[in-house]
């Protein structure tokens, strides 16, 4: 896989995107205790993710996502059951919604449909939610009114505009193992529209082992952009060091040789002027933070953005793996730092006299002469 500097450089968005990502991964991440109605969680989370890959602009990162959904939309019927789950996901949050029978009581201008609970089925795959008015405080009744969902995945839009179709020509009188029961009759109950998703999601993601399937088939890509990385013969920049950051905390959602991989690249040696005998994650972060804080950069992170930026990724290490622990403490390490001097990156108290430009210079040899030891070590 040949890339370029270029495909590893982050702007601030990307950095907000990113982290979206992470929480995905430390959720669905193969190495990842098994989550409570995992199926369900995994198809209301991808419109987020979806969203997310929107603000990214870095290549390398939209190319990571782009493989898991390629690879999720490769799964026969994929379409179809996952905007199955999201219905039984709104149903399950909107049980207690009450339609009455007379379609003179409502207004829709989502779609032009017959008024039955079917339609508001077909206005919710087609993108739309609702939103719930009273007509007044005299009438219990209430209306409906347009309202975008903006489901977005790429590169999927005409699948999914097949996956509508399907379930509207198939439409079962009584539920069934392929699609969800007709709800007519019920003038609003969500129960057994919620139950025949569930049903209809379970028995689909049992037959084809989801989501961990997929998830393997993405790691795979993850971990050769590790690979990549560290690999490379050519100098690498902050940018890169920067990505490579938000990988390893990645990587240690995913497999056990993953996060061995991981271990591997953080405790090893990684020794500058300022800072001798010290460690490469610490060197990393370091780095990290004088890239992301630069005024005259891309990111111009202040202080505090900093120190949340360290926080959230902290929550997303649920793992207690030797390179889990090792990121952690470093993560917590900066923290403190910062939360010690406002003026942290930028003037480092344990490095007064050493202007920030110098710190950046040497912080990156370091890791330079750090990540070539790591590449010998991995070949291995």
């Amino acid at each position: 896989m040949q890339t370029t500097a270029n495909d590893y450089k982050l702007s601030a968005a990307d950095l907000t995107a990113i982290r979206g990502w992470m929480k995905f991964l430390e959720t669905f991440g193969s190495g990842m205790p098994p989550a409570e109605n995992a199926i369900g969680k995994f198809f209301a989370a991808l419109p987020q993710l979806s969203d997310n890959y929107d603000e990214m602009t870095n290549s390398s990162y939209r190319w990571m996502v782009e493989t898991l959904f390629f690879y999720l939309n490769e799964v026969p019927n994929n379409q179809e059951v996952s905007l199955t789950a999201q219905y039984g996901d709104f149903c399950e949050k909107n049980m207690h919604i009450s339609l009455p029978g007379d379609p003179k009581d409502y207004v829709t201008t989502a779609i032009d449909l017959p008024f039955e609970f079917r339609s508001y089925w077909a206005i919710f795959l087609f993108g739309y939610g609702y939103k719930w008015y009273p007509k007044s405080e005299s009438d219990p009744l209430i209306r409906i009114v347009r309202h975008e969902k903006g489901i977005k995945i790429p590169g999927v839009n005409e699948n999914r505009r097949n996956a509508i179709i399907a379930l509207s020509n198939n439409w079962d009188p009584i539920p069934s193992k392929d699609f969800i029961v007709d709800q007519t009759s019920m003038y609003g109950s969500g129960i057994l529209a919620m139950e025949s998703a569930k049903k209809v999601v379970a028995d689909w993601a049992s037959a084809h082992n989801m989501p961990q399937s997929i998830m393997i088939r993405f790691e795979a890509q993850q971990r050769l952009k590790m690979k990549d990385m560290i690999g490379a013969d050519r100098v690498l920049n902050a940018d890169e060091y920067l990505f490579i950051f938000h990988l390893m905390i990645s990587l240690c959602t995913a497999t056990n040789a993953d996060r061995a991989t991981v271990l591997t690249i953080v405790k090893e040696q990684a020794n500058s002027i300022e800072y001798p005998n010290e460690t490469f994650i610490n060197q990393l972060i370091y780095l990290s933070l004088l890239h992301a804080g630069n005024p005259k950069g891309d990111i111009r992170y202040s202080n505090l953005m900093m120190q949340d930026m360290l926080k959230g990724m902290l929550a997303f290490i649920k793992t207690t793996d030797e390179a889990s622990i090792a990121i952690k403490a470093s993560i917590e390490m900066s923290t403190h730092m910062l939360h010690a001097n406002a003026a942290y990156p930028m003037h480092d108290m344990y490095n007064p006299d050493k202007s920030f430009s110098t710190r950046f210079t040497d912080t990156l040899a370091a890791l330079e002469d750090g990540r070539k030891i790591i590449k010998t070590k991995l070949k291995k």
